[in-house]
């Protein structure tokens, strides 16, 4: 799972989302794993390892994070989802004032992940198939669709990330 550093934070954060391949890694050794992420959408969906893993619990992002952690204990490297912040500026967003989500957004209204305009411009990134912007009907491989100016794939839509610090 390759990490970029993210300017104007103290992060690293993977430059695409957590990849079946990698959850499958990880379900291996731990009983524990709710197993809903192997039939996601009611297994309509087919995904190879390369797409994101999906029907992830928080609870189970957790223990993945602390099982990376656990693998590179002699590195030093810790494992954990990125802050609303952090996620904010790794997205590309200016630093946003208020003291929530909801009061952040009022300040980037009209704002996309692509831009300002409307519908998304084709290829844009993995959105639902009405907008008829990429041509997967699910979750598309990651890394598809291009990078952000600090590297890092897939930020809107597809699926999640974990950071490193």
């Amino acid at each position: 799972m390759p990490y970029v550093a993210v300017p104007g934070t103290d992060i690293q954060i993977c430059i695409w989302e957590t990849r079946v391949k990698d959850h499958k890694a990880y379900a291996a050794g731990n009983q524990a794993v709710d197993g809903a992420w192997k039939k996601p959408f009611q297994d309509r969906m087919k995904q190879s390892d390369t797409h994101p893993v999906v029907n992830v619990s928080w609870n189970d992002v957790q223990a993945f994070c602390g099982w990376l952690t656990k693998l590179e204990l002699e590195t030093g490297q810790r494992y954990r989802l990125p802050t609303d912040a952090e996620w904010s500026v790794a997205v590309g967003l200016d630093m946003e004032t208020g003291n929530s989500p909801w009061k952040k957004a009022k300040g980037i209204k009209g704002v996309c992940p692509w831009g300002k305009e409307w519908p998304p411009p084709k290829r844009a990134w993995n959105y639902d198939e009405n907008l008829n912007v990429d041509k997967f009907e699910y979750t598309s491989p990651v890394g598809n669709f291009a990078a952000n100016k600090h590297g890092i794939h897939d930020l809107a839509g597809n699926g999640a990330k974990t950071s490193g610090s």
